[in-house]
């Protein structure tokens, strides 16, 4: 009843951002024309739906109705108000006159903000909230990674020790080798920061246009990219795979696109149980990686499926952070495949179909996710330095 009720208001929440951002559109006579409104809702639709398979808990009650309140008093301002008929209408397909479904709609809207409220109000019998001070006691109590893993024999510890020795020095003859590739040879090393730059424009049509360069090498360099892409956290791969089916159609984009982003993920999660902790808090962060190593050890190959379904985790933060478990590697494998895949035949039939507006509302949207990931891992490092900072001056 927790996670349906959950479900049911992220759900909702997510269909009222729809509504409001369809409602801003109205302002701008260019946008309005240029992109679809149903398309616009069923990726907020998605997206609240996909918040309320992620969490079972409600920590801000109130945004619903803050939402339908800005939606309310936006329109009620503009004389726009009536237009978001129009918009319900193109989305659910409804061919006839915008006044049939006029009643139907206010009892659906009046049955949600009932639901809703009840939700809410009743919120505390199925969750507790804490207090600012609360929340920061239970952090510095959180339970540690080591808290969570079986003892293990001394032999067992040895073997395992033999194991990462091995692995390592694969891992850093692996790193060596592409270093010392990179720095002695001057064409891939301008082919690479060629690579880098060109993605880092953010625009379809100028990745589109550097791949196609490869003519029949446009699939190998697509999958090296997205290797790349998985080490180096700030290139959002979903560039790489709108791209993918632009070239070569949206079936096989999604094929190449999903087994680079395996090869990548493969990579990521050997790398840091070869390496270790010290190395993937160097690539990310000390404190962002304590925020997720427990959950994974706690929930595994659960925890990186739910993450996979989500556009706005970051795929390295996932694969660094199982690495650093217990998981086994084919249980990541699997759950990544399986998680990775409907984003990715999302974003190729997007990238395979969609043009014009439409698609820029699309990638607009995933890059002001990743940015916001983006944002999100700078401000944890910088924090993570200011309490080291601290800590030293004591």
């Amino acid at each position: 009843m927790k996670r349906l009720r959950a479900l049911f208001y992220h759900l909702t929440t997510g269909i009222a951002i729809g509504l409001l951002v369809c409602l801003l559109l109205f302002f701008s006579v260019n946008y309005e024309m240029m992109v679809g409104h149903p398309l616009v809702m069923y990726i907020f639709t998605g997206f609240g739906l996909l918040l309320g398979l992620a969490y079972s808990t409600i920590n801000k009650r109130y945004t619903f109705f803050i939402l339908e309140a800005i939606i309310l008093v936006v329109g009620a301002v503009s004389g726009k108000l009536v237009s978001l008929q129009y918009v319900v209408k193109e989305t659910i397909m409804y061919n006839g006159p915008v006044r049939e479904i006029l009643v139907p709609t206010i009892v659906i809207i009046a049955i949600v903000n009932f639901i809703n409220l009840y939700i809410v109000l009743t919120q505390d019998k199925y969750q507790k909230y804490y207090t600012r001070a609360e929340k920061k006691a239970m952090k510095q109590e959180q339970v540690r990674l080591s808290d969570l893993r079986e003892e293990k024999s001394e032999e067992e510890v040895a073997h395992l020790k033999r194991k990462r020795k091995k692995e390592r020095i694969i891992a850093l003859l692996f790193i060596a080798i592409l270093l010392g590739v990179y720095y002695f040879v001057p064409t891939v090393r301008y082919k690479t920061n060629e690579a880098f730059a060109t993605i880092s424009k953010l625009d379809t049509k100028v990745v589109i246009a550097y791949l196609r360069s490869y003519g029949k090498m446009a699939a190998v360099v697509s999958f090296i990219l997205m290797v790349l892409q998985s080490i180096a956290a700030p290139i959002p791969a979903f560039l790489i795979t709108l791209s993918n089916a632009a070239i070569f159609g949206w079936v096989k984009g999604a094929m190449l696109s999903w087994s680079s982003a395996m090869a990548g993920a493969a990579l990521c999660f050997f790398l840091a149980r070869a390496l270790g902790r010290d190395f993937v808090e160097r690539l990310t962060s000390k404190g962002a990686m304590e925020s997720v190593d427990v959950f994974f050890e706690r929930y595994g190959k659960y925890a990186i499926l739910i993450c996979r379904l989500l556009p706005f985790v970051s795929f390295d933060f996932v694969s660094y952070g199982a690495g650093l478990t217990n998981m086994s590697f084919w249980s990541f494998f699997i759950a990544t495949g399986v998680g990775q895949l409907p984003a990715t035949i999302v974003y190729s039939y997007v990238g395979g179909t969609l043009t014009g507006g439409a698609q820029k509302l699309f990638v607009g949207l995933l890059t002001l996710f990743a940015l916001s990931i983006m944002i999100g891992i700078a401000k944890k490092i910088y924090n993570d330095k200011q309490k080291k900072k601290a800590g030293e001056e004591v």
